[in-house]
């Protein structure tokens, strides 16, 4: 595999025999750390984009589909080294403004990332913004399951990337800069709360790794939908 590449990848994370991540149902299973609530399978990485741990990335570079590697991550190639500036005191006023009542060791998320109140004193919350695996040395068992090598499959790769589903269909029309990709997106999937972002992601990533600028959701047949009514008026 090299950089650019789009892969399906699968991988289990451990630290100190503890799992930390993994796409494996069964392993979930047998760590104790099930969670019903979402999908165990291989995700969906451009090798070299830093979707993935830095070490993870790095690993990809070179192996087979098919192929197996156990990688030692240091912390840097990881979750980071700690960073004591990361940990910083916040006015309780601030959690008020969010009806949060802050708690000696609650865990809460601040535009994605985890975040944990060490102490409370003098009107201010020591909080801790590194990862919980900030400074870890960690192991993880990584298995490229396949790669897209044809557009027709970079285009589903990505379509299931951004929008958490397999299988969604499309069509693809025209040449050059006048590539266009019609996409059918299932009523499920535009009832999803992040349905935007899903599609601004989509919008970047085809642009970025396949030169396709022009995406449309149905347009043609909203427009036809829209000129049937105008006629019955």
């Amino acid at each position: 595999m090299n950089k650019g590449d789009i892969v399906k990848v699968s991988y289990t994370g451990l630290m100190e025999g503890e799992l930390i991540e993994t796409t494996d149902e069964a392993t979930a299973k047998k760590h104790g750390a099930y969670n019903k609530n979402r999908s165990y399978k291989p995700t969906i990485v451009v090798i070299g984009e830093g979707m993935v741990l830095p070490g993870i990335d790095m690993a990809m570079e070179g192996m087979k589909v098919g192929e197996k590697k156990e990688i030692k991550l240091t912390a840097k190639d990881a979750f980071g080294e700690r960073d004591m500036k990361l940990i910083q005191l916040v006015p309780l006023r601030e959690f008020h403004k969010q009806n949060i009542k802050p708690l000696p060791g609650m865990v809460f998320e601040v535009e994605g990332r985890p975040a944990k109140v060490q102490s409370i004193g003098s009107g201010r919350a020591r909080v801790d913004f590194n990862h919980p695996l900030a400074g870890k040395d960690v192991e993880y068992e990584v298995e490229i399951e396949a790669s897209a090598k044809s557009e027709a499959e970079k285009i589903e790769y990505l379509l299931e990337r951004a929008f958490k589903k397999e299988g969604i269909k499309y069509t693809a029309s025209g040449e050059g800069e006048k590539r266009k990709i019609s996409v059918e997106v299932p009523d499920e999937v535009k009832a999803h709360k992040l349905y935007m972002i899903m599609q601004a992601v989509f919008k970047v990533e085809a642009d970025k790794y396949l030169g396709v600028k022009e995406i449309g959701y149905g347009e043609k047949k909203a427009e036809k939908a829209e000129a049937n009514a105008e006629k019955k008026q």
